[in-house]
């Protein structure tokens, strides 16, 4: 059977691995990546030896002679040159090339300052340069030695190309090739400083899988993830508008003429109700950035997405698929335990009436959903917490009398602006936290609590049950209570209500309000927006699938 990994390893993918071997295996072969300041400053620093400019010498044995018989003319330098070796099985892109006297001498641009006078360079960069040289090598060009150039100081550093060098770069490249074969990422470190300066530390979440996992690591986590996401959504609702892309831009066409824009950077992922057109060159840019599109019906309903290529990390999904198949009632029973706990702290906090039986019953009941294990049960007493923890939910809203009433839960269609409005907002949920399972590489249809059926996102229905009265319901009740929403925001026809074009446009920013807001996750006790909530859960469920934690955690709050 062929190999599923690539023939080559870059050199840059072994720097990160001697760095750090999850960090490398979630790059190279999950095609997980992020920046932060410190990637982008790099990124600054080689603005112009990404360039390429001169074309590298041939080797000493290769027939270098012109037409005339004479040397071919040695160019002095040469940028980003692509050099690689079957045989060694590594590829590198080499920042600066010089030649001289017939020999060449690779030179790596660092950001930063060297380590220290005496030891300038740490041994991930040691072990890069040595490859690039090996590489090199190996193509017949004589290379005396490997430089690293300082940005901060503007001071290069030698590298000796030493036998002993030489057996430890060869060693990394051996394990980085058992680490990719396995199909689960390497452990995370435990209380590293390398953690907080990477990129990677909000999809890694290395304090968290350990808190969760094996215990180790300190308690509460360090404070490593940002809170807000540097991206938010893109809603288009405009009836016959278009959005289509300029330059490095998101433009919204209405009756011909631009109405809005945004840096395409900005965008986490693209909303689209009803008839608003998504030009085929913003589709393409979507796709090549890792933006999903996702289309909505008018009145909410989630009917589709689109996205790129799905992301390399294939073994989660295969794992994801397994405990679909053979049933994780373990999971269910936490994501609806999770669900009814949540539906009580809301109550308990804003219900203004005597609740304290539907309180007891309610703990009761999210009991007896974490002991279950079968997933007719768990449906069952599903069903009973709601039916409890509705007939107490018009008791939360603060409305002036008769606007907005609400007696049960009604939809497919709603029949009533608060059922309506709860349909909307459920809609947007389900459509962001479509959105945190695509990051985090899991497969949205395919659900271990909901059946999978046509075109239902039956994970994302799954993540989004612990999070319905935390967001849903909460941005219900703030919307109506503070009187952002009103009765003319709402339309009635054919024995159904829905929102108007008014309505929908201050529900979503009702919604967008709440997703942004903080909260101090009750585990982690660090803070983060409900939007970097949702992608953390997903990822701790990707962690449980693929083993790094044995049980899954629902964010239930106090």
């Amino acid at each position: 059977m062929p190999s599923p990994l690539p023939d080559l390893i870059p050199a840059r993918i072994l720097n990160e691995h001697v760095y750090c071997r999850r960090l490398a295996y979630l790059e190279w072969v999950d095609s997980q990546f992020t920046d932060n300041a410190y990637t982008a400053e790099g990124s600054f620093v080689h603005r112009n030896v990404d360039r390429r400019r001169a074309k590298p010498p041939d080797p000493p044995d290769a027939d270098a002679a012109n037409g005339n018989g004479q040397a071919a003319e040695e160019p002095p330098a040469s940028t980003a040159v692509t050099v690689s070796s079957a045989r060694l099985g590594l590829i590198a892109k080499i920042d600066l090339l010089e030649a001289k006297d017939g020999a060449v001498v690779p030179v790596e641009f660092k950001r930063g300052r060297p380590r220290s006078r005496e030891s300038p360079l740490w041994e991930p960069e040691l072990v890069q340069l040595c490859a690039q040289a090996l590489i090199l090598r190996d193509c017949g060009y004589e290379v005396p030695h490997a430089e690293a150039y300082f940005a901060q100081t503007r001071t290069r550093h030698t590298v000796e190309i030493t036998d002993e060098l030489i057996e430890r770069t060869l060693a990394a490249v051996q394990q980085l090739r058992a680490d990719a074969a396995a199909d689960h990422p390497p452990p995370p470190l435990i209380d590293s400083p390398k953690c907080p300066g990477c990129s990677l530390v909000g999809i890694c979440l290395p304090d968290e899988v350990h808190v969760l996992g094996d215990g180790k690591g300190s308690s509460p986590p360090r404070r490593l993830v940002a809170s807000d996401p540097a991206s938010s959504p893109l809603y288009a609702a405009t009836p016959g508008s278009r959005l289509t892309k300029r330059g490095g831009r998101v433009i919204l066409i209405e009756e011909g003429k631009e109405a809005a824009s945004r840096r395409l950077i900005d965008v986490s992922h693209v909303a689209v109700f009803g008839n608003v057109d998504v030009s085929s060159s913003l589709a393409r840019a979507c796709f090549e950035t890792g933006v999903p599109v996702l289309w909505f019906t008018a009145g909410g309903w989630l009917k589709g997405f689109a996205m790129g290529m799905p992301p390399k990390n294939v073994a989660v999904r295969m794992r994801q698929h397994r405990a679909a198949t053979l049933g994780s009632p373990e999971i269910a029973s936490r994501f609806v335990a999770g669900k009814i706990r949540n539906c009580r702290t809301l109550l308990r906090r804003h219900s203004g009436g005597d609740c304290a039986r539907v309180l007891a019953q309610l703990a009761e009941l999210a009991k007896a959903a974490e002991a279950t294990r079968s997933l007719e049960s768990l449906l069952g007493i599903e069903g009973t917490a709601a039916r409890l923890y509705f007939a107490q939910f018009g008791s939360l809203l603060r409305s002036p009398p008769g606007s907005f009433s609400f007696d049960e839960r009604n939809r497919r269609p709603p029949k009533d602006p608060v059922n309506a409005l709860l349909s909307f907002l459920y809609a947007l949920l389900v459509k962001d936290v479509t959105a945190a399972a695509l990051a985090a590489g899991l497969d949205p249809h395919v659900g271990v609590y909901h059946r999978p059926g046509f075109g239902r996102p039956a994970l994302a229905l799954d993540l989004a049950e612990e999070f319905r009265p935390l967001i849903g319901d909460s941005t219900a009740m703030m919307a109506i209570n503070n009187g952002e929403l009103r009765s003319e925001d709402f339309i009635a026809r054919a024995g159904g209500v829905s929102l108007t074009d008014k309505g929908r446009r201050k529900a979503i920013a009702a919604y967008e309000r709440r997703m942004t807001s903080q909260l101090t996750h009750p585990v982690f006790r660090y803070k983060a927006s409900y939007r970097r909530s949702l992608e953390i859960q997903a990822r701790l469920l990707a962690a449980v699938l693929t083993g790094d934690i044995p049980a899954y955690r629902p964010l239930t709050t106090r």
